[in-house]
């Protein structure tokens, strides 16, 4: 019967292909990223790693302990002898120690970002010198590559600015790697002046075997050697890598890639799912509900109940199966333009690769033809069960009740999102947007469950309102009432569509709006200094506030703290800050505490982190910097501006040490007047090379971008989720219309005009659509409130101009085109022809 109604069978496919498209391309990313260790590059010719790359914390009982995994943001420390340990390990040839250096090179007024490393270390790669000697005191060797881009050859001068010091060096050497090289460009100092510029630190040990070796022999014995880690993990511990696990070393941008990649895609292929339950459900129920009269027909020539079920589910698996087949591959390719997005806007390193695989497309094939069979199968129940001999009298009028168990579970769901809705309101943070995203699902699947009976009691209470436009207005309010089992699939999809769009897309510009105007209010310096990468030295901001008319600079430097919050560990922005002059360039809205105070093992926090912590002035932050170094920090303020700058704001020193390159990200710059600007672009090149300045305005505007940047992946998200759900209201209110051409006809020969029939479906849609517009907006209204609080403090969305007009006019223009122009066409038909035509 496939063949026969062509129209429903073209909706039920488009909304299981969709399913299967957005499911498989959310597979395989997921797969990608679990998959994704990384290029082994910088460590090719060691087998063996030694590193700490994450934090780890275990949670539940101790007879089934789960232990969770936290990529750190920038390098982990090792303890400085265990290198020597490691080498008087049995089977151990050598235990090279590495430490990479971020450093800002200029030569010939050529400047580049640049990785220091011991020339010790070289060979673990291998880098061979392909010109000069090793680097002694006050010399470099080059990579290759960065030698000849920069024009250098040995007896060359360049000058590396690092964190600590800005020295010029000779350059003794050139060095290529054996294999692939590293993504970031090298230079190789002498063992000492390395240790000594990083502090005795050391990051990585590569360990190379004695002859007859083997990797996972030497691994093992490398894993006897470290402290043995506690029972109950909770801090950052070190690890022995070896095979492809070697890349997750080479970088910290590999663990976060990682991290990311799994996040992002198994929120939107949930979210994605859950849609796609709802509306292949809505749609497959809705195409079974049109043909009670075949079901019933089929049951008056003795077809039994068994047969008409596994008919319809039949029906449905060949359309899943159809569908799956020509979904997998969309979804494959759109996995592969999301990875290049991805790796153009610098969420993922370009080491990142699509893994392709089976596992995605059978997942997202088999996932749509679950729901549709069981969708089928449900909608078949009833319809197999009526009486052959009232058949065609039962399908003529629709049943009025609604089951007591669709009652009772909708009811659930009803008071489950209303729990949520108080819930959310009391959370803060990631936690208040998940919740309230959950909440959005669990009250449209109460509308859902609820909708024949919501419809109803629309049409008894609004639609006395349609009396007033004479017998079509009566007309349209008792159709409604009457096909309000076929309605609620229509309901759901606009409902869902207010719901959805409203919630996600307001709450994006309800943060970057509060964002942006913090920002705004909280930057007081009128100029600001951006440096070139990697960032400007400490020494260089000191050099700033020195120049003619400068009233005060203040060196902003960023990173991340973690923290064990709830149930897991929380990843939380910090900004380091001199505090001298600092009332004079920033102003984080201090309201308990002083910033004055802000010296040595201190923080001043964000009031919402404050409030969800526990926070107070003279409590205690526990938590790790960003490489897993464990600290206690002492709380001197709290401010409300940490959504525009950071949640955590500490000593400039304090931070520094413990962020990717020790250099200062910006310095905000009040000065005296307006001719002091002129000066400070003039000696700016001589004091910081490669820097620039801006006034406050063009920073900001710059700023915006980058937070309409980094939003680009919600974004993402929710276009494609409205899309879909999008096409299923269209769907189904093209396969309503469609399907009521017995309906029309009757009423053409029963004296109706044509202008009537259309003016009746205009006022079904009033009721119809405004009945969606006040849930849809009530459940937006009901989960954004509370998620924005959590978010941004503030109880009151930012709604851009024409926001709720374009989500509310969309929906109405979908609603009215997506059933005149099929009730148009229907109409077309002559009444005698249309009565005998299939519903």
């Amino acid at each position: 019967m496939l063949t026969q109604r062509p129209a429903s069978m073209l909706a039920t496919f488009l909304a299981l292909w969709f399913a299967v498209v957005i499911v498989t391309m959310c597979g395989a990313m997921l797969e990608s990223g679990v998959r994704y260790n990384g290029t082994v590059a910088r460590y090719a010719a060691a087998p063996v790693l030694v590193a700490v790359t994450d934090i780890q914390v275990t949670f539940g009982p101790r007879q089934e302990p789960d232990t969770e995994h936290y990529p750190l943001a920038v390098r982990g420390r090792l303890d400085p002898s265990l290198p020597a340990r490691i080498a008087a390990a049995p089977g151990v040839r050598e235990a090279v120690a590495d430490v990479a250096l971020p450093a800002r090179l200029d030569a010939g007024g050529r400047t580049a970002p640049v990785e220091a490393h011991p020339w010790s270390a070289a060979r673990l790669a291998p880098f061979t010198l392909r010109a000069g000697a090793a680097p002694a005191a006050g010399q470099v060797v080059l990579d290759q590559s960065l030698a000849a881009r920069i024009g250098a050859r040995p007896g060359a001068r360049v000058r590396l600015g690092f964190a600590s010091a800005a020295r010029t060096y000779t350059v003794a050497g050139v060095a290529a790697p054996a294999g692939t090289a590293p993504e970031a460009p090298t230079v190789f100092l002498d063992d000492a002046g390395a240790r000594a510029l990083a502090g005795g630190v050391t990051q990585v040990i590569g360990v190379l075997p004695d002859p007859g070796v083997g990797p996972k022999t030497l691994a093992g014995t490398v894993r006897r050697v470290l402290p043995p880690a506690p029972a109950r993990l909770t801090g950052a511990y070190p690890h022995v890598y070896s095979g492809v696990g070697r890349g997750t070393v080479e970088s910290p941008a590999v663990g976060n890639g990682r991290e990311f990649a799994i996040s992002v895609s198994g929120v939107f292929g949930g979210c994605a799912l859950l849609i796609a339950v709802l509306v292949i459900a809505g749609t497959v129920g809705l195409s079974v509900r049109q043909r009670h009269r075949d079901i019933a027909l089929l049951r008056a020539l003795a077809a039994t109940p068994r047969q008409v079920r596994r008919m319809v589910v039949r029906e449905a698996m060949a359309l899943g199966l159809l569908a799956g087949a020509l979904g997998v591959g969309p979804g494959l390719l759109f996995a592969d333009r999301l990875r290049d997005q991805f790796v153009a806007r610098g969420m993922v390193p370009e080491t990142f690769r699509t893994h392709l695989s089976w596992l995605p497309p059978l997942v997202a094939a088999g996932s749509a033809l679950v729901i549709a069979v069981v969708a089928a199968w449900m909608a078949s129940l009833r319809a197999s069960r009526i009486q052959p001999t009232a058949a065609l009298a039962e399908t003529a009028v629709e049943r009025g009740g609604v089951g007591l168990v669709r009652s009772a579970l909708g009811l659930v769901a009803l008071a489950g999102g209303i729990t949520l809705c108080v819930v959310s309101g009391s959370v803060t943070g990631d936690s208040a947007a998940g919740t309230s995203i959950g909440t959005v699902f669990t009250l449209v699947v109460a509308v859902a469950l609820l909708s024949p009976l919501l419809i109803r009691a629309a049409a008894a209470t609004f639609g006395r309102l349609l009396h007033l436009a004479g017998a079509t207005g009566r007309l349209a309010r008792a159709t409604t009432a009457t096909s309000a089992r076929r309605l609620s699939s229509v309901l759901s999809c606009l409902v869902l569509a207010v719901g959805l769009g409203g919630s996600l897309w307001f709450m994006q510009t309800s943060e970057l709006h509060v964002a942006s105007r913090q920002s705004r209010a909280g930057l007081v310096a009128d100029q600001v200094v951006t440096p070139a990468a990697p960032g400007l030295r400490p020494e260089e901001a000191a050099a700033i506030r020195r120049i003619g008319g400068v009233a005060a600079a203040t060196g902003v430097v960023h990173g991340t703290l973690f923290t064990r919050q709830g149930g897991g560990i929380t990843d939380l922005p910090a900004q380091g800050v001199d505090t001298e002059g600092l009332d004079r360039t920033l102003d984080l809205d201090v309201t308990r505490g002083d910033l004055a105070g802000l010296r040595g093992d201190t923080v001043a926090v964000d009031a919402l982190t404050a409030q969800s912590m526990h926070l107070r002035v003279g409590g205690r932050f526990r938590g790790w910097f960003g490489d897993g170094t464990p600290v206690t920090l002492r709380v001197v303020a709290i401010y409300t501006r940490g959504l525009g700058f950071a949640a955590l704001t500490l000593p400039h020193d304090t931070l520094a040490p413990h962020t990717a390159s020790g250099l200062d990200d910006a310095v905000f710059v009040a000065t005296t007047d307006p001719h002091a600007t002129a000066a400070l672009r003039a000696e700016l090149d001589a004091v910081a090379p490669g820097s620039s300045v801006v006034g406050r305005d063009a920073f900001q505007v710059g700023l915006d971008r980058n937070l309409e940047e980094n939003a680009w992946t919600n974004k993402v998200v929710t276009a494609v989720l409205l899309i879909y759900v999008v096409i299923a209201a269209v769907n189904t209110l093209a396969m309503y219309a469609l399907g009521r051409r017995r309906e029309f006809a009757v009423l053409r020969l029963s004296g109706t005009t044509r202008t009537q029939v259309l003016r009746m479906v205009r006022l079904e849609q009033v009721l119809l659509l405004g009945l969606a517009l006040v849930l849809g907006a009530s459940i937006a209204a009901g989960t954004l409130i509370p998620m924005v609080r959590g978010i941004t403090g503030s109880a009151t969305p930012y709604i851009p101009p024409g926001g709720w007009i374009a989500v509310l006019g969309g929906v109405v223009l979908i609603g009215v085109v997506a059933t005149l122009l099929p009730a148009r066409r229907v109409l077309r038909t002559r009444p005698i022809d249309g009565i005998g035509l299939r519903e």
